[in-house]
């Protein structure tokens, strides 16, 4: 009988040591919950890694809509601007060498011809495509190669003015935020 009392001892005391243990544990589970809901709220502002030496610098605040990854050497992202800027939103994406006859465009018209523009980058060339959209936007855009990737980036505006000065200030905006090594 006294073998049985030691045993139930032993049960008991590990029951209260369990007790005491997982209780705290679930409170600080709550409090690490509640600041990464208030962190998805606020705008997002870092870097986001289009290749291996490619990178989207934030200059001005942003919001991380999506991001995905493509056929696994590629990225995606949607982000969103504030509402005074001219283009209130832009997809980033990239893809190797392998995978650029299956890119998928945010928006393909194949019965029109675009406004396309040609812009120095560094030693390169890129272009700047302008597709009005049937909605009454004009569609923008850019694709350059970096290291045997393919750089795309995609908005649309309702600006009306000329697609040669859009795409110029199109330009001028990547090149204001990407950083390529």
């Amino acid at each position: 009988m006294k073998w049985a009392t030691k045993y139930l001892f032993i049960l008991l005391s590990l029951g209260i040591l369990f007790c005491k243990t997982t209780s705290p544990t679930t409170s600080q589970k709550e409090t690490v919950s509640k600041p990464l809901e208030i962190k998805e709220t606020r705008p997002l502002t870092k870097e986001l890694r289009l290749t291996y030496h490619a990178v989207w610098v934030n200059k001005e605040n942003f919001e991380l809509k999506e991001s995905i990854s493509l056929f696994g050497t590629g990225n995606q992202y949607k982000i969103l601007f504030s509402e005074t800027n001219e283009f209130s939103w832009l997809r980033l994406s990239s893809t190797d060498r392998e995978n650029q006859s299956q890119f998928r465009y945010f928006f393909k018209d194949e019965t029109q011809n675009p406004e396309v523009s040609y812009f120095v980058w560094g030693q390169k060339k890129c272009s700047v495509q302008v597709y009005h959209m049937p909605e009454g936007e004009l569609y923008l855009r850019w694709e350059g190669i970096h290291n045997g990737f393919l750089l795309v980036f995609e908005s649309s505006t309702k600006k009306t003015d000329s697609p040669k000065e859009l795409a110029k200030s199109f330009h001028q905006l990547i090149l204001g935020s990407l950083e390529v090594y």
